[in-house]
């Protein structure tokens, strides 16, 4: 996208439309912001669209937040790098705790990102309304609500599905603002299970930011910078924020990055991929984001290996599909069909598992809710050796809690009873013999190991034989996760989010965890695709477009053949070749393979240093930014998908669920306010590293 204007343009009083609290929203359907305040607007002439005078003049007297007057305090900066779901909860955390933690003390706040406020880059409405979010409409928020155990100030707000049905009264009622006139269709028809699309996604997004300036303090400024910031640099006595196209930089008192996740250079064997693919004239897509590439050279008809079976080869296989003409239709039996438009490749799925995520839920929550965390709580974590045992024995609990206490006629054996046997089970032998007296149906029981590996080791005589048996699972898990019959698998999810709150808590305290491994199981059991797409990909399985490869595929690369070469131990001599190759899956955050100009030249000048999984540093607890000395910076801070221990804080979670990207920001939020806070008079000012323990 275009980078529109460095400085951000100054709004005149804004007109408002009403939130579904009745709090006036400013109305901007052209979807550029500029700067926002409760009051009089800032001359945005000045460096920053701060006053001059010293390093910013002029400032009226004050309170601070114990009541004393501070003649000399100027009012204080901060820079939010990042104005997607991430930024924006940070953006919302920050203003709900200045009242408390600032006082009446002037703030200006500046928000910068190249992509609109509230979307960002990922979630923005400039991309195919093909493309959908990947959580039901009533699991999208960025409120937090009475279940949000933070020390701010809660602030409630709609899901995106309530959001939905409040705008679409509008639309029928005339009052609601012009841009969402295009979505009119999709708000009528969104309801709490379904699966918004992510132009709609992206106008809750953007509505939630105006929503939270048009809230701000009285004494808080909000301006919206539509750039890209290319480094940060320490003043006298401030930070120094350069933007690009811009002259002279921001000054500010801290900074923030919340950049969310960001491109990567190739690494080395994608790098290898790529030399290969010139040498032999092939096609090679590395890691990114699936609605940002090229797709033009993977041709109608030709085999193309595809690595990962995820959120991302979903996506692909959407924009082969229904995006070349494809389309999808029921037949006389009620099943889905595939009507290819002859413009499709043929996709060859490989991954470890060898299947595809489990499917979205098909239902909401109703009833009991188990006990959660009841195995892996903080303290049994802390002190495990291994934490997957307990990790295992909480998902398990949670599933026979709902099993026994929704679906009691299929057990044999009172919940009292089982739960304090399966409480006192010491090894997994006792476990196993308290289930099988307990829960007489295997399909009832919780299997890890099945669950996590479904094909298991099996070997199939030919590739023909092993899609029947993927058709068969895949058709299986659709139908179960859309039963609530089999409301445990549910429990199952909501204790793995409970298991991931945990694990973020033992983070921040500085324990290590395993969390590439809890992510991967996460994502396959609890974020699979929405129902509706695994639909589509069986649909266009069985009409051969996507083809399977099976667990443990190994993919190389044939010079002698000039192209790759596919195998799998569940066929035994399969061979598959092609001359297209797809690596379908987000690119791992690393801070050494950044393409963000702003994180290379602190890393180049050691401001910013990798902990050893590869991501941005930053110190547990307060978030701050660790330098290559180990130094925590004081006006630095950072959190998110590519920082340690943020990534917990992506935007928007699951309403009434204690989401843990709530705590993270609203603990982040108060500890840059207590910091700004402590900011004196110019003259003051000083420069001081804080140093301890890293993350």
């Amino acid at each position: 996208m275009p980078d529109h204007s460095a400085d951000p343009s100054v709004l005149s009083t804004p007109s408002t439309s009403s939130t579904p609290s009745g709090s006036p929203v400013p109305s901007d359907p052209s979807g550029s912001f500029g700067v926002f305040g409760s009051s009089a607007l800032l001359d945005s002439g000045a460096a920053g669209g701060l006053p001059t005078g010293g390093d910013a003049g002029g400032s009226p007297d004050v309170l601070d937040p114990v009541g004393r007057r501070s003649e000399r305090l100027r009012p204080v900066a901060v820079c939010i790098v990042g104005a997607g779901p991430g930024g924006s909860s940070v953006l919302e955390r920050l203003l709900a705790n200045v009242p408390e933690v600032l006082g009446d003390r002037p703030l200006h706040v500046h928000v910068v990102d190249p992509y609109p406020p509230g979307a960002g880059r990922v979630w923005r409405r400039a991309q195919s309304p093909l493309l959908w979010a990947n959580s039901l409409a009533s699991d999208i928020t960025l409120f937090t609500d009475e279940l949000s155990t933070i020390e701010g100030p809660i602030r409630p707000g709609p899901s995106l599905a309530e959001w939905a049905h409040d705008r679409s009264t509008e639309l029928l009622e005339g009052e609601s603002s012009p841009e969402l006139a295009s979505f009119a269709a999709e708000l009528r028809a969104c309801g709490p299970t379904s699966f918004p699309t992510r132009p709609l996604l992206s106008a809750y997004l953007a509505w939630f930011f105006r929503a939270t300036v048009a809230g701000a303090p009285a004494n808080v400024r909000v301006l919206v910078h539509q750039a890209a910031v290319v480094d940060v640099t320490d003043g006298a006595r401030r930070q120094f924020v350069h933007l690009s196209g811009r002259r002279p930089p921001l000054r500010v008192d801290a900074v923030i990055l919340a950049q969310g996740h960001l491109d990567a250079e190739p690494t080395s064997a994608e790098r290898e991929q790529i030399r290969f693919a010139r040498r032999h004239g092939l096609v090679y897509i590395p890691t990114g984001y699936t609605a940002d590439l090229d797709l033009a050279g993977l041709r109608s008809g030709e085999p193309v290996l595809v690595r990962g079976i995820g959120l991302a080869f979903v996506d692909l296989m959407v924009r082969l599909s229904h995006g070349r003409g494809g389309s999808f239709a029921r037949d006389a039996d009620g099943v889905l069909r595939y009507r290819p438009s002859g413009r499709e490749p043929v996709l060859f799925a490989a991954s470890r598992r060898g299947v595809p995520y489990r499917s979205k839920t098909g239902y909401e929550w109703s009833g009991e809710r188990p006990p959660l965390p009841r195995f892996f709580t903080f303290e049994a974590a802390r002190d495990a050796v291994d934490m997957w045992p307990l990790i295992t024995k909480e998902l398990a609990g949670a599933h026979y809690h709902r099993l026994f206490t929704a679906h009691g006629e299929r057990t044999a054996m009172g919940w009292s009873e089982f739960s304090a046997a399966f409480e006192a089970a010491g090894s997994d032998a006792a476990v196993a013999e308290l289930v099988g007296r307990a829960v007489p149906d295997p399909a009832d029981r919780f299997d890890v190991a099945l669950l996590d590996r479904p094909v298991g080791g099996r070997r199939f005589a030919n590739a023909g034989a092993l899609q029947e048996w993927m058709h068969e699972h895949i058709a299986a898990d659709l139908a179960r996760r859309h039963d609530r019959g089999y409301s445990q698998d549910l429990a199952a999810i909501h204790a793995l989010l409970s298991v991931y709150g945990v694990v973020l808590r033992l983070q921040d305290a500085g324990h290590p965890v395993d969390v590439p491994r809890l992510l991967a199981f996460f994502s396959y059991l609890a974020s699979g695709p929405p129902g509706p797409r695994l639909e589509e990909l069986l649909a266009l399985a069985r009409a051969g477009v996507v083809r399977f490869l099976g667990e443990d595929a190994v993919i190389t690369a044939d010079d002698a053949a000039g192209g790759w070469r596919a195998s799998s131990p569940t066929v035994p001599g399969l061979d598959v070749s092609a001359r297209a190759l797809v690596e379908a899956r987000l690119p791992e955050p690393a801070l050494r393979r950044t393409r963000d100009a702003l994180l290379r030249r602190l890393a180049a000048r050691g401001g910013v240093t990798a902990d050893p999984a590869g991501r941005v540093s930053a110190r547990a607890g307060d978030r701050r930014l660790v330098d290559a000395r180990g130094d925590a910076h004081p006006s630095r801070f950072a959190v998110g998908h590519g920082v340690a221990g943020g990534a917990g804080s992506a935007g928007f979670s699951r309403p009434r669920f204690d989401a843990p990207s709530f705590r993270v920001n609203d603990a982040l939020a108060r500890g840059v306010l207590n910091h700004l806070r402590d900011v004196g008079p110019a003259s003051s000012d000083r420069l001081e590293l804080v140093t301890g323990a890293t993350q």
